[in-house]
């Protein structure tokens, strides 16, 4: 068998975490200016609504643009639900639908895509985790963003699809299952074990306790999944504590600053794991399936 000289397949799996997900734009800012062209991609929750925009052919000063928008207190007020007061959500899929169809410009399905993609989700009914890959692509983009209690869940196939995060919040598994020979994973949720952040977070205690105590079981689920992966590198924007999940879609262009930094700090590293190197096989591309821990 002949020997090839290439560069590995790229995978790059993007983080949920809210507004504090715009530090991704950052991120691929700066690949994209050092030409390392990711060829998989896979997200949750914010991460995964920026994979899908970029996937689709959006240019990331277009995405950036759109993120500031969302910042305009008259958008956000456009995404409510016509049916409030209602005690499940506060976001419904009429205009989850509406809005993401302006966007995507009619590349409503995972096959009309520049990359192959994976969106993580959970379903509820079995308890687990599932890869959003084919189909309609909208539909996964309000699935993976489906967080209970704002966003209406997703009933699709027998399964009733919410928010990816609490199992699966940097799917790198994905990225890795599709056939991505290095994989980088964009982590921008905030550290568990730092005070300084958590003393910073002004809500009432029992809502904090309960937020934290969600955030230490996911981060625990996060790093189990990365280590399975065998994930080659995680970068994690250092992101101040005054930007919130949700204040921070005021910070857009401090947040993709936080993202750009942390990757050209990490650009070493980067240049190394993507050097060519010598396979006895072409790349493939597969469909993904969740790791079982």
């Amino acid at each position: 068998m002949a020997a090839l000289i290439r560069k590995p397949l790229l995978g790059l799996a993007l983080g949920g975490g809210g507004a504090r997900g715009f530090a991704h734009i950052g991120v691929l800012k700066i690949l994209e200016a050092e030409g390392f062209q990711p060829q998989v991609m896979a997200g949750t929750s914010m991460g995964g609504i920026i994979s899908a925009l970029y996937a689709s052919g959006m240019a990331i000063q277009d995405i950036e643009a759109e993120a500031a928008r969302m910042g305009n207190l008259n958008t956000m007020v456009k995404l409510l639900d016509n049916d409030l007061p209602n005690l499940n959500h506060v976001v419904g899929h009429e205009s989850v639908q509406e809005y993401f169809s302006k966007l995507l410009r009619g590349k409503r399905d995972f096959a009309n895509l520049n990359l192959p993609l994976a969106l993580a989700a959970v379903d509820v009914l079995s308890a687990r985790d599932v890869a959003l890959q084919e189909g309609d692509l909208i539909d996964a983009m309000s699935a993976t963003m489906a967080l209970p209690g704002v966003v209406e869940p997703l009933k699709r196939e027998g399964m009733c699809l919410v928010d990816g995060g609490s199992l699966n919040n940097v799917p790198a598994d994905l990225a890795r299952n599709m056939g991505a020979e290095v994989v980088i994973a964009v982590d921008v949720s905030p550290d568990v074990t730092d005070e300084g952040f958590w003393k910073t977070q002004r809500m009432p205690g029992i809502a904090l306790a309960n937020w934290r105590t969600n955030a230490i079981m996911v981060a625990n689920f996060t790093a189990a999944k990365l280590r399975k992966a065998q994930t080659d590198l995680i970068i994690r924007p250092k992101i101040s504590p005054s930007i919130t999940t949700l204040s921070g879609f005021k910070h857009v262009k401090s947040l993709a600053d936080c993202g750009a930094k942390a990757t050209l700090e990490a650009l070493p590293e980067l240049r190394r794991l993507l050097k060519p190197r010598v396979y006895f096989f072409p790349p493939k591309i597969k469909k993904a399936a969740p790791a079982v821990l």
